[in-house]
């Protein structure tokens, strides 16, 4: 073993012969970090206009050349290639403890079985490289004058922890099913502590307890995931995880579920799924039938329909249906474009599904798709592509095999002409019959409904079915009788500017990017209005992220508004329907509510 070691998870650090190197400069560490998790040598251009992009080319490449000095000759032996043009780390002088945690996960992955699992074979090296993951990568060390190398840094982290939170899951299936549940708790709290957000790791902790005779644990358990999910997204649980803890309130889990079931982590990339979902029984047969069940399968399915009707909630709820479940059994990829996508991001989250990319790699768009092609090849997977805006977008992530189907959508007649391989495989998402609209209106407002009824029904014929309008108005509705504020006037409102919708509506709304419908204007009008001041001039803000829809974390937010906690004004953005959480600690705003707060945007322009 080498007598030179260095330590990338956690605080960055270098020790010799068990003693802590002194390197005195910040870059250098940086360096060696990326130098590390690099598989093949660097540019030396590329490095030094990676670390330093504020200079010109003869004062970075001077700038690396120091750095690179203060490496080298801090220790008394040779530990990083380098010749005039590369520089490499030689992973035989030192020991990285990222290239163990690596290693190990590698050597089980050989093993022949399935990587969900572990054998008692490969038990001891997963354990260790849980063992060696002590905090984060590169942990409180920031470069804040080159943003790709954080950016670089940032992915490195997200990926490693991705790993680790595998290896958990494993871990506590594997001790799950030896009945060491003691063992197999602790595993899924380090699980869950990645993540406080994550509900499946809060759905496997549930089973655990429940499983150990813990049944006020495993109720505690999701209440604490019910209060967490509310005070931090404003959202209710999933439904899954909603009937897990009515089964084990109703003593209907048993010791026998809390094997290979109880522990899940989906194969598949799934989009978030939809809170409600209401009156599309009809439409997901239909596309359903066209990607092989109950039906001849079509190659390529294209989901078209106006902004607002919810297509995207079509497909989220598709990707999760027990019948796509089981005909295509090797899993579900999804991605979202939007109009200006970060293409190799995206499809190399694909990737990183089949382990396709080493970490320090730079690989072309071209060629991860073809790395894709061959995996797929034989493989039954549903590839699901959200809101394309540009035929050439979905180029890269037509890999399927034969035994796979695609599913785009798009509010583009070009896009879907240039993309369906015939008319017919064309799907136009309807709006929502009256009955249907009448009922996912009673969802999100049951008291107005239930008081008003024939207010309610001319309110859901004004809005003509349209999915978007209906949320924003139910959420309105709801949230004002909650107040005790005048609902009838308010009714009334809604429905005058509603009566604009009797006007005929384009075919496709190519224009989304400039205009909104007037209804959805008016609607959005009355909802904004009722915000004071400050809250109503922070949504405007939000109309300056790029939709794709536009997506955001309270970290962004709190910049954008420059307040410490943007947790209130974002509750208060959800509360009114202006504002949708999503998993991950993420919210989005649809495009034409982007619109609408531009909108507003111009008018508080002095």
């Amino acid at each position: 073993m080498s007598d030179l070691r260095l330590y990338l998870f956690g605080t960055p650090r270098i020790e010799y012969q068990g003693r802590p190197v002194r390197i005195e400069r910040r870059k250098a560490l940086a360096l060696a970090a990326y130098l590390a998790l690099a598989e093949q040598p660097q540019s030396r251009d590329v490095v030094a206009g990676l670390l330093w992009p504020e200079l010109d080319h003869e004062h970075a490449r001077s700038a690396l050349r120091s750095t690179l000095r203060a490496l080298t000759t801090a220790l008394p032996l040779e530990w990083i290639q380098a010749d005039r043009a590369t520089l490499a780390l030689d992973h035989a002088a030192v020991w990285v403890d990222v290239d163990v945690f690596l290693t190990l996960i590698a050597a089980s992955d050989r093993h022949g079985h399935s990587p969900d699992t572990l054998c008692g074979d490969c038990v001891a090296g997963i354990t260790e490289a849980v063992g060696l993951y002590t905090a984060d990568f590169l942990t409180g060390y920031h470069l804040a004058d080159s943003v790709d190398y954080e950016d670089w840094q940032l992915m490195q982290r997200e990926w490693l922890q991705r790993e680790l939170a595998n290896l958990l899951r494993r871990l506590a299936q594997h001790n799950a099913d030896a009945g060491r549940y003691d063992t197999a708790l602790a595993y899924a709290r380090h699980w869950l502590a990645l993540d406080p957000l994550h509900e499946p790791a809060h759905r496997l902790l549930m089973r655990l307890y429940a499983a150990n005779g813990q049944r006020s644990e495993a109720l505690r358990q999701y209440q604490q995931c019910v209060e967490l999910l509310d005070a931090e997204l404003a959202t209710p649980p999933e439904e899954e995880t909603t009937r897990l803890w009515a089964a084990i309130q109703d003593n209907q889990f048993t010791r026998s579920k809390a094997g290979s079931a109880a522990v899940e982590m989906p194969v598949s990339i799934l989009p978030p799924q939809p809170a409600l979902f209401v009156g599309r029984d009809e439409a997901l047969r239909e596309i359903k039938r066209r990607l092989g069940i109950g039906g001849e399968m079509r190659p390529i399915t294209l989901i078209q329909g106006w902004p607002g009707v919810g297509k995207s909630t079509t497909v989220a709820m598709l990707a999760r249906d027990p019948d796509v479940a089981e005909h295509f059994p090797d899993g579900v990829l999804w991605t979202s474009l939007g109009e200006a996508p970060g293409l190799l991001a995206e499809i190399s989250a694909w990737a990183d599904r089949f382990h396709l990319i080493e970490p320090g790699r730079a690989p072309k768009i071209e060629d991860i798709s073809a790395q894709l092609a061959a995996v797929l090849r034989d493989r039954r997977v549903l590839l699901i592509v959200d809101d394309v805006w540009q035929a050439e977008h979905a180029a890269p992530f037509r890999v399927g095999g034969q035994s796979c189907a695609m599913v785009m959508t798009s509010r583009l007649n070009d896009v879907a002409a240039a993309l369906a391989p015939t008319a017919f495989d064309v799907y136009r998402l309807p709006i929502l019959a009256e009955a249907d609209a009448l009922a996912l209106l009673r969802q999100l407002t049951p008291e107005i409904v239930a008081s008003y009824p024939a207010e309610a029904r001319e309110l859901v014929r004004d809005l003509e079915g349209l999915p978007l309008a209906l949320l924003v108005a139910g959420r309105l509705l709801h949230a004002e009788a909650r107040l005790g504020w005048g609902i009838t006037d308010l009714l009334a409102e809604l429905r005058a500017g509603a009566n604009l919708l009797q006007a005929s509506a384009p075919s496709d709304m190519v224009n989304v990017g400039r205009e909104t419908t007037p209804t959805i204007a008016a609607l959005l009008k009355r909802s904004t209005d009722a915000l004071d001041v400050d809250t109503r001039r922070r949504f405007a803000y939000l109309g300056l992220f790029v939709p794709k829809p536009a997506t955001f974390d309270l970290q962004a937010m709190a910049v954008a508004w420059d307040v410490t906690d943007a947790r209130p004004t974002a509750r208060l953005l959800v509360n009114r329907g202006l504002l949708e959480p999503i998993s991950g600690g993420r919210f989005q705003m649809h495009a034409l509510l982007v619109m609408h707060a531009r909108s507003l945007l111009e008018e508080l322009a002095p």
